[in-house]
Parts: structure tokens; sequence; C-alpha cells
């Protein structure tokens, strides 16, 4: 019969071995030297009294065993209630004593021919002397079980409350990201609907790759992190249908190391800026635009930089947008605060406006 993990598991039983087998070897030991010193077992030969030794503590061994066992079994079977436990292993650690002087007797009788009385009196006598010593054996046994237990329970707390919080933030991430689609995806739109006045053709590309960039962003649906690669290549492509419709108004360079490829990042990280960037950057001043695109190692980061020549900010008055929001709200749930962002103006000399991202370079734990 297989014996229930919540009863005795394999791993306690292991270790309440080792400390048994401590008190055995402890004991022998003394045993041996008080042989050695005339004391006592001088009835005993030297192998005699290690397999005296042997035999009773297996005896011991067996009975508290069977005691936790016991106990336990009627505890989760709802039999006792909690405190009963400890006045049932209150009773059993005083028996152990007499266990183990009842068994002696019988064993020494049996074995090497004593004839020792097998009577209450004479086993009440004989446990008087040896009650503290089982006693502190059978609690430091007991001691050791129920701290297994604690601890495990509390392993076990930690492990459930480690995996909701990791759910909970997936449905948080995901919750952002399907905000972010339609958002994304009205905006699109809004950008065809304006070329195909002006130019039809064009406006039919423009649907294609739109169609495309949907597909991709579509598959990105619970997915936390993506390579770097394939969030250029969403950028590029929605850059591509901007391209359609600004035509030469709109220029774009990219800046990446082709060895930060396989870096991940979280999807759908850049394009939200570079929205922005055209949304605001173009005004009566500045009729064409030019944004740059940055990626570098910093120490243990990776740094986004995001520029443009196009109007500046009024920072007195900043307030992001739907998707810029959820790209703050998602790093700082992805990486717990451990992120930086900010958009500022350039030089007071200079149009434009910088946007820098820094994460680490680690995924988060759970990715």
């Amino acid at each position: 019969m297989k014996l229930d993990e919540n009863i005795l598991s394999k791993k306690l039983l292991q270790y309440l071995l080792l400390f048994f087998l401590i008190f055995v070897i402890l004991s022998t030991v003394s045993g041996l030297l008080a042989k050695i010193e005339g004391k006592v077992y001088q009835s005993f030969g030297w192998e005699s009294l290690i397999i005296n030794v042997l035999i009773r503590y297996s005896i011991k061994f067996v009975y508290i065993i069977g005691s936790i066992i016991f106990i336990r079994l009627l505890f989760h079977k709802n039999l006792i209630k909690e405190w009963m436990q400890w006045a049932l292993h209150m009773i059993f650690g005083i028996g152990l004593t007499f266990y183990s002087v009842s068994s002696q007797i019988l064993i020494n009788n049996w074995i090497y021919g004593y004839k020792d009385p097998f009577t209450f009196d004479y086993i009440y006598t004989s446990a008087l002397v040896g009650t503290d010593y089982n006693f502190f054996l059978y609690f430091s046994m007991i001691a050791i079980t129920y701290a297994y237990y604690f601890f495990k329970k509390q392993k076990n707390y930690e492990i459930k409350e480690s995996q909701l919080k990791t759910q909970l933030l997936d449905s948080k991430i995901n919750a952002l990201q399907s905000q972010l689609q339609p958002h994304f995806l009205f905006n699109a739109l809004n950008d065809i609907s304006s070329l195909i006045e002006i130019n039809p053709e064009k406006s039919q590309d423009a649907i294609a790759d739109l169609s495309e960039l949907l597909r991709q962003t579509l598959s990105l649906k619970d997915t936390k992190l993506i390579p770097l690669s394939d969030e250029i290549d969403i950028l590029q492509k929605y850059l591509d249908i901007e391209k359609l419709r600004f035509d030469e108004k709109l220029n774009f360079t990219l800046d990446i190391p082709t060895d930060l490829y396989n870096i991940h990042v979280p999807p759908l990280l850049l394009q939200p800026v570079v929205e922005n960037s055209i949304k605001h950057g173009f005004s009566y001043q500045h009729d064409s635009l030019g944004i740059k695109i940055s990626i570098e190692k910093i120490t243990d980061y990776l740094q986004f930089t995001i520029t443009n020549n196009g109007a500046v900010l009024n920072e007195n008055e900043l307030v992001y947008g739907t998707g810029l929001s959820n790209v703050i709200a998602r790093l700082d749930t992805l990486y717990d605060g451990d992120f930086y962002f900010e958009m500022k103006n350039k030089e007071p000399k200079e149009s434009g406006i910088i946007t820098q991202i820094r994460i680490p370079l680690n995924p988060p734990k759970g990715n």
C-alpha cells in the first residue's frame, strides 16, 4: 500500500532515519566506552553489545514511526482534533520507555537466556531510569516531523502565491495588449481612409500591408516577449503603411546592431512611440518629418532611443495617450518597475522630441 505523502513522506522518513542513526551511533560509542571503563555491560561481549544496541534502537524506531503514522492518519481522517495529536504524543512519548523496556526484557530472555521477570513492578522500576531520555528522543523526532510539514506547507503556499501572481500578471498583460490592438487598428484605418481620396492605388497597397500587419499582431496574443527582430519587422510594416501616406515627407532610419536581434522584448513596444511621433511631429511649421530609432546595450539594460525633428511638446501639459500609457503599463507589469521611460524635447535650439526606453536585458521571471 502506498503511504500518503501527507502522513509520512519518503523524504521525511530519510530525515528521521538520519537523525535516529546519530542517536544510535552516540549510544553505541557511549556503551563501548562504558564497557571499556568496566562500568556496565560486563556480561556482554563486544559483538553482543553492538547487537543489543541495534536491536534496542530498532524497536524504538519502529515504535516512533508507527506512532507518527497512526496519529497523523487519525488526524487526516478527521477522527481527532489538532490538540488531540499532542495529547496522544504525550502518551506515546511516555509509553516509549515502557515499550522499550518490555521489548528488551523479552529479547534478553529469549536470545541471551536471561531470567528477568516480566512483571509490571520490574518494568516500571526499570522504565523510571530512562523515561527522560526516551521522552526527549521521541519528541525530537516529532518536532522534526511537524517542522518538516510546516515548512512544506509554507513552501506550497509560496508556490501557489507565485502562480497566482503570474496568472494575474499574464491576465493584465493580455488585457493591455488586447486594448492596444483595436487602438492601433482604428488609427491605421483612419490613416488609410485619408489616403483613399488622395491615391486609391496606394491605399490598396496600404490595406494589403495592414492585413499582413494585423495577422502578425494578432498572433501575439498571450505572448509577453518576442525577439527584437520580430518587433522590428512589425515596426517596419507599420512604417511602410505610413510611408505610403506621407511619401517623401516622412523619412526614418534604423540603427540596430544585428547582435541584438535575438534579445527578447515586449511586443508592440516601438510602434506606439513612432505613431505618437508621426501624429504630433507634423505641424504647420514642420511639413516633413525624420524619425531615427537607435537601440544599444547599456550595462545590463537595452536602451531604445527614438528621436524626431518635428514639433516640440508643451512639457507642462504633457499627457500620454492610450498607446504610450499602454506601453508604460505593460513595462511596469513585466519588469516590476525596473524600467525607464522618458519623453522630452531636444535641446532648446533644436526642434523635435527624444524618447528613451530602458528595459533589463534578462527576461523577467516566468517568461
